[in-house]
């Protein structure tokens, strides 16, 4: 055709590059039908896998629910049982409460009674102590008094002895 000569060995050549390049091409057409069909039935699976997983995501929905709903009466019951621990100490702290002012009363009596056996004592000694003041003084007049008394003895003594003087030795 285009001025080459082609032996009887070249066209072989040919014909057997040509075989090989229609049986790649064939495989090639194969490959790709058959692709097209894998794709489809892959996507088919995809789909029924799809569909299974949403099936099991509602399941575990409802198996979440039922969870939460347990979890939520657990929890109600915990906190029934919080507020009556609650309401316990509360009780508790208002017994300490009315023992605490119980015993500040009684302190407060105890002082009270304390304050009046003492102001009792010293309201019925002090006449005692007045009148011992009284006699003290009373005392030292007296004793003021016996002394002067003393003085004025001996001073007549005294004078006695001085008029009688013979009596001197008998002493």
């Amino acid at each position: 055709m285009f001025g080459t000569k082609y032996t009887q060995l070249d066209l072989q050549k040919i014909k057997h590059k040509m075989k090989n390049i229609l049986l790649i091409l064939l495989f090639l057409g194969m490959l790709l039908v058959s692709t097209d069909l894998s794709a489809q039935d892959k996507l088919d699976k995809i789909a029924e896998q799809q569909i299974e997983t949403n099936k099991q995501i509602a399941e575990l929905a409802k198996q979440q629910a039922v969870a939460n709903a347990r979890f939520e009466t657990k929890f109600e019951g915990i906190d029934k049982r919080f507020e009556a621990v609650d309401k316990r100490f509360d009780d508790a702290n208002r017994r300490m409460d009315m023992l605490f002012y119980m015993m500040m009363a009684l302190l407060a009596g105890i002082f009270g009674l304390i304050g009046f056996v003492v102001w009792d004592r010293y309201t019925s000694i002090k006449p005692i102590l007045d009148e011992n003041i009284t006699l003290k003084k009373e005392i030292e007049q007296l004793a003021q008094r016996e002394l002067r008394h003393e003085e004025a003895v001996a001073k007549n003594f005294k004078k006695i002895l001085d008029k009688f003087p013979d009596l001197v030795g008998l002493t």
